[in-house]
């Protein structure tokens, strides 16, 4: 199974839901939003979850995105305005790392669970003001470590457990 399908803990209640598709809003069209929480999202999600907004600097980038998810949503460079014409249950942030606390706080205050990709954020302060806004807000923040399971991780892990090297001290 893909990272996404094993890290989306917002959605992961969703297999049981007969309710209608969870509502996601995509802050960052890169590499990490189109694919990993994008296709590989609706593939295995699909019949649980759509996208209903993406958003991007790039204007270009987000409306290439919004064909490779083969969406009909709207695109859109103002991440306020994103919020509030979809009204998403979720919103999934992989922009730049150092802004993740703007795009964290504003879906917070607009009553959003979020899912962020690692790091959450890039200093104390920032953190700090994350976790004041999930508390105050009630809703979930959950941060997404999303490559710690390749093969090649794997298998080095398995040769330090195996002290094959020796003891690392």
């Amino acid at each position: 199974a893909s990272g996404a399908a094993l890290l989306l803990h917002p959605l992961s209640s969703l297999a049981n839901n007969h309710s209608p598709k969870t509502k996601l809003a995509l802050v960052g069209t890169g590499h990490r939003g189109s694919g990993f929480w994008g296709k590989d999202l609706l593939k295995n999600f699909g019949s649980y979850a759509e996208f209903v907004g993406l958003c991007d600097i790039n204007p270009g980038r987000a409306e290439y995105v919004k064909t490779v998810l083969a969406s009909n949503c709207p695109v859109f460079t103002n991440f306020d305005e994103m919020l509030k014409s979809v009204e998403p249950d979720c919103v999934i942030v992989t922009t730049v790392d150092s802004t993740h606390d703007k795009f964290i706080i504003k879906a917070l205050e607009a009553g959003i669970d979020v899912i962020t990709e690692k790091p959450m954020t890039t200093d104390e302060n920032k953190c700090a003001n994350i976790i004041s806004a999930e508390k105050k807000s009630g809703k979930k923040v959950t941060v997404a470590f999303n490559y710690r399971h390749s093969v090649h991780n794997m298998q080095v892990k398995e040769i330090l457990q195996s002290n094959r090297i020796g003891k690392i001290t």
